[in-house]
């Protein structure tokens, strides 16, 4: 009755977990590019690249990020001989046979972009309208304005010609990030998929139950592995007591019969490879399995080891199907997690003796939970460090990452009382036992390091005693850094129980550091989209982001804020005489000083060539004169500082909302309108409204 019981309760789950897998995959490409998260992702996109950007599937436009103002004056007119907006979406729908970005121009002149991208046999593509590649396009779109007497040009700002190879470049970017960061979502969702199905059916408290009856814990193991692959040939062998023969105690598919009385005996050369490896092996050879018998027929199979401490006490056999990168994660991820609760249940099976590594396996469980939703580099490296001096009862250890580029070890985090050794340190990988490890491709565990043949190193007096651990840190098989930890607190050695629970320990916390790496390099373009490339300061798109939130600020509370933009009298002789060069050297000379100058709540931008701006938040009109004055005379010091070979001042312009202005663009306004009535009184003075 329990076996039916359970057997019961597993068809239910498999209903379930179909269910709701069915309906994540029943979702669209076009749906899936026009959710909320994308949406947004294309707008920062759009602000990056400055051009609109717009997702169309077979029946029309899903969504657009931005408008554009030469194309909504063309459809308002519905000129025939432009046959505009259908003549743009036939180019753009040729797109779809291409393999890249195809670059045109409508009949208007105006320069766009197209690409294809694909996504379960679906397809979509991807535009990016902007404005005139060069002057001459311009000339002939005002030409079709005057002849057909449409309405004058809805820009006030100065209009930018990007050039073809330009719009080109941006193309490029645009389709390799989108097409890369569509393949990283469909990898991560059919890797999640097929995870789901697996967590779904195996919890720890399901195995814990199974484990009283081993057969029934057989029979669901590989179960779960049919209900995630499809029909499979799956065998489970375990251990048998003498060690000298991995018996066949449960099977599946084509070759059940075949298993019943199979078995491997333990000198095999396959048990050793596993054994050496620690690891699945692949194997085209069937003779290595067996010599006779049905299972000759067998072309290829794979065999995932399960290891109790030093020996594999069960393997898991897949025979005639192949399995991808993706369910081979999922194998490794399941074979794991089985490792780990048989571990467990032998750990509980001898109480007295592995009581303390139950502990920290526990500790190690409840870590790995706990460092998921990190996503501070620097917070989740330093935590790594903290919970492994605790794990080991250590006193000092260093996590180490490499630099592909310069094969570098960089120092992430580290807990010393010596200070020899600081974050950010480079250490040549020849140089450092961390390159020994990668070399090694395995991890070190020495008792002394002044005998260990691998090392044979005089002991540094910054360390306490001779033994420790260093261990590779791996994502996907790719080596991404070295964890050092030594120095036990009592000064014993560390033993190969330390370096298991480390290694466990490293494997569950390698996807929340690639998790962070990946949020850092995120932020890192994020941060370029909104700062000058020049100068390294705020640009000007993020300072209409900072104006409009001060307005909405006054709009609340009622605080006026202040605008003050500056530029260098006689800049242009300046390049004219030195060259752009050092009129760059200048430039970021200002920046520098600016930043140095102004309080902390100020912020400031460059607004382009050597104009620059300021905004002080909750500041009126007098207390920004005084700020400005004072602003003027800390960069007049400075720039005397430079030495400069032909001295130069500053004009400034200073508006002050809502006193001045009712709006972003006519605060710009007068504020440059003031910055012009100083430079027209002979510059090297401030000029307010």
């Amino acid at each position: 009755m329990f076996l039916v019981i359970l057997h019961l309760n597993f068809i239910f789950l498999t209903v379930i977990t179909t269910v709701l897998i069915t309906t994540m995959i029943t979702k669209t490409l076009a749906q899936f590019l026009s959710s909320k998260d994308w949406t947004e992702y294309f707008s920062v996109l759009s602000n990056t690249v400055n051009f609109g950007l717009h997702v169309c599937g077979e029946d029309g436009e899903l969504f657009t990020t931005r408008a554009n103002p030469f194309c909504t004056l063309i459809h308002s007119a519905k000129l025939e001989s432009l046959r505009c907006p259908f003549s743009c979406k036939e180019l753009m729908t040729e797109s779809l046979q291409a393999k890249g970005p195809v670059i045109f121009k409508c009949k208007a002149g105006i320069i766009n972009f197209s690409f294809p991208v694909e996504w379960a046999g679906e397809k979509v593509y991807i535009g990016g309208r902007g404005g005139f590649a060069s002057y001459e396009d311009l000339l002939e779109f005002l030409k079709l304005v005057k002849t057909n007497n449409l309405p004058s040009l809805p820009i006030t700002m100065p209009l930018n010609f990007s050039g073809e190879d330009h719009v080109k470049a941006i193309a490029q970017y645009v389709f390799l990030t989108v097409t890369r960061l569509l393949f990283s979502f469909d990898e991560k969702y059919r890797l999640e998929e097929k995870f789901f199905r697996v967590m779904s059916l195996f919890d720890s408290n399901t195995f814990k139950t199974l484990s009283r009856n081993p057969e029934l814990l057989y029979r669901y193991i590989l179960d779960t592995i049919e209900f995630v692959y499809g029909s499979t040939s799956a065998v489970l062998m375990a251990l048998d007591n003498n060690r000298l023969t991995y018996k066949s105690a449960y099977g599946t598919g084509k070759y059940k019969d075949a298993f019943t009385g199979f078995q491997l005996n333990a000198t095999n050369p396959l048990i050793h490879e596993m054994f050496n490896t620690r690891t699945y092996i692949f194997s085209a050879d069937s003779e290595k399995l067996t010599s006779a018998g049905p299972l000759r027929e067998v072309e290829y199979f794979y065999l995932f080891p399960i290891f109790s401490g030093d020996i594999i006490e069960k393997i898991i056999g897949i025979f005639d199907r192949h399995l991808s990168k993706e369910d081979l994660k999922i194998m490794n991820a399941l074979r794991d997690y089985l490792q780990l609760h048989f571990e467990n249940r032998n750990l509980r099976f001898s109480a007295n003796r592995f009581k303390k590594a139950d502990e920290r396996l526990t500790y190690l469980v409840d870590f790995s939970n706990s460092i998921i939703s990190v996503l501070s580099k620097e917070k989740l490296f330093n935590t790594l460090i903290e919970k492994s001096l605790q794990l080991l009862n250590a006193e000092q250890g260093s996590l180490m990452l490499l630099d592909h580029d310069t094969s570098e070890f960089v120092v992430e985090a580290k807990k010393s009382a010596d200070e020899t050794v600081q974050e950010r340190m480079r250490f040549k990988k020849d140089d450092s036992i961390a390159g020994i490890v990668l070399d090694r491709g395995e991890p070190l565990l020495v008792n002394d390091i002044e005998k260990d043949p691998r090392i044979r190193r005089e002991n540094r007096p910054r360390y306490k005693t001779k033994s420790f651990i260093s261990i590779l840190i791996k994502i996907d098989d790719r080596v991404t850094g070295v964890l050092n930890v030594s120095d036990k607190i009592r000064g014993d050695v560390f033993t190969e129980e330390d370096l298991k629970l480390l290694e466990s320990f490293v494997n569950n916390a390698a996807i929340a550091i690639e998790r962070s790496l990946l949020f850092k390099q995120t932020e890192e373009l994020k941060q370029l989209s909104i700062t000058d490339p020049l100068t390294g300061i705020y640009n000007r798109r993020y300072l209409n982001t900072r104006l409009l939130e001060e307005i909405t600020r006054y709009n609340r509370y009622k605080h006026p804020f202040s605008f003050m933009m500056l530029d260098l009298d006689k800049f242009k002789e300046y390049n004219d005489t030195f060259g752009h060069i050092y009129g760059d050297k200048l430039i970021k000379a200002l920046a520098t000083i600016m930043e140095k100058s102004l309080r902390n709540v100020d912020i400031a931008a460059r607004f382009g060539g050597d104009e620059f701006v300021a905004i002080f938040p909750q500041t009126s009109k007098p207390d920004a004169i005084q700020i400005t004055n004072r602003l003027k005379e800390k960069i007049e010091k400075a720039l005397q500082q430079e030495l400069l070979e032909m001295p130069l001042t500053i004009s400034m312009g200073l508006t002050t909302y809502p006193d001045d202005a009712s709006s972003i663009g006519e605060l710009l306004e007068k504020t440059d309108q003031a910055l012009y009535l100083a430079k027209k009184g002979g510059g090297n003075k401030v000029a307010y409204l």
